[in-house]
């Protein structure tokens, strides 16, 4: 992939975190609540059956500790600015770093979609999909390598790869 390419992936792996947080993330259907005591019986027959959809803003991720959705994609966001300041000269971002928040952020989107896609009680949404766009753009530009672009001696406009 040469540079241009790359900046495009990145940019768009943006707007999708970004279109990712007011979207279904998952659907949890015939979800049941169990309440203890005296009056839990009559609770429980009346909360039967519900359905919850989880959004990038309102959902959250238990793996170690308690994570919001949003900011699982705000650093998803963050993995993919970095890339781009990366690739430019202004900025000196070591390679070891990014692949730190890039690989992290892809690991703490995904866990949520295998989780939902080992239960039956649960369907992804377009959310989830968007979110796992938006940290595997840095991931591909991060493991892909670069092309060189050349400019031919004929016509100054076109290009090689």
């Amino acid at each position: 992939m040469n540079p241009k390419q790359k900046n495009t992936l990145l940019a768009a792996g943006i707007v999708s975190g970004l279109l990712s947080l007011p979207m279904t993330w998952m659907t949890i259907r015939n979800a049941e609540i169990n309440i203890k005591g005296g009056f839990g019986d009559l609770f429980d027959s009346a909360f039967q059956g519900m359905t919850f959809d989880i959004t990038g803003l309102n959902g959250h991720v238990t793996l170690l500790f308690k994570t919001p959705l949003w900011f699982i994609v705000a650093i998803a966001i963050a993995a993919n600015a970095l890339q781009l300041m990366r690739s430019s000269d202004m900025f000196a971002i070591p390679k070891r770093a990014l692949r730190i928040v890039v690989i992290g952020a892809t690991f703490w989107v995904t866990v949520p979609i295998i989780n939902v896609l080992l239960t039956g009680e649960a369907t992804l949404g377009i959310g989830a999909l968007l979110g796992l766009c938006c940290t595997a753009a840095p991931l591909v530009c991060l493991f892909v390598p670069e092309t060189k672009v050349e400019r031919r001696e004929g016509n100054p406009a076109e290009t090689v790869e």
